[in-house]
């Protein structure tokens, strides 16, 4: 319980049928907390990614390349995250403990694996199953379709229906086509 300017607030989780409440009412706070990680850093890496492959295939690179400036985007992004997170515990611990470096490097996994969906297409062209322009064209469209996926994956474990979990992805896709625009339009 938190008290504080005469109110006391309960830490419990929420019980499904309470506004805000995000998974499955027996969902623990930690994994709850995992999970909105993982999904965040999921769609945050795949905006970022789906960035890149729109500027590499206005460059017109190879797959070879663009797999290894992904993976290498992917790899920089999430040590970044991980250590975003854990300077505000070092700074309040004085110190870093292995668990607390494994617990946040797990939360932000998401970020990581992200980067698989659009690297695919690249990878049959590299084996010659595609050609380059094509795989860079079907990564854009695996990244795109895997933010309505992520939508729905996340509206339905919060326990909307099938009729409102696409709804609600069908915004959030326009949302995030919204976003790359604006943030293709930049570079």
């Amino acid at each position: 319980m938190i008290v504080g300017k005469g109110l006391v607030t309960s830490l419990r989780s929420p019980a499904r049928s309470e506004p805000g409440c995000y998974g499955p009412a027996d969902m623990g706070d930690r994994e709850r907390i995992h999970r909105e990680h993982f999904a965040a850093g999921a769609i945050y890496g795949t905006v970022v990614y789906l960035t890149i492959l729109v500027l590499l295939e206005e460059d017109r690179t190879d797959a070879e390349d663009a797999v290894a400036i992904l993976v290498g985007t992917a790899l920089v992004f999430w040590l970044a995250h991980v250590y975003a997170h854990l300077v505000p515990r070092i700074a309040a611990e004085g110190r870093l403990r292995t668990g607390q470096f494994l617990e946040t490097a797990g939360d932000q996994v998401g970020i990581l694996t992200a980067v698989a969906i659009p690297v695919v297409p690249l990878i049959l062209a590299m084996l010659g199953l595609l050609d380059d322009r094509a795989a860079l064209q079907a990564a854009v469209v695996a990244g795109v379709l895997s933010l309505a996926a992520f939508a729905v994956r996340e509206a339905r474990a919060a326990g909307l229906g099938w009729g409102r979990s696409l709804g609600i992805a069908t915004v959030l896709l326009a949302a995030g086509i919204g976003l790359l625009w604006l943030e293709v339009s930049l570079h």
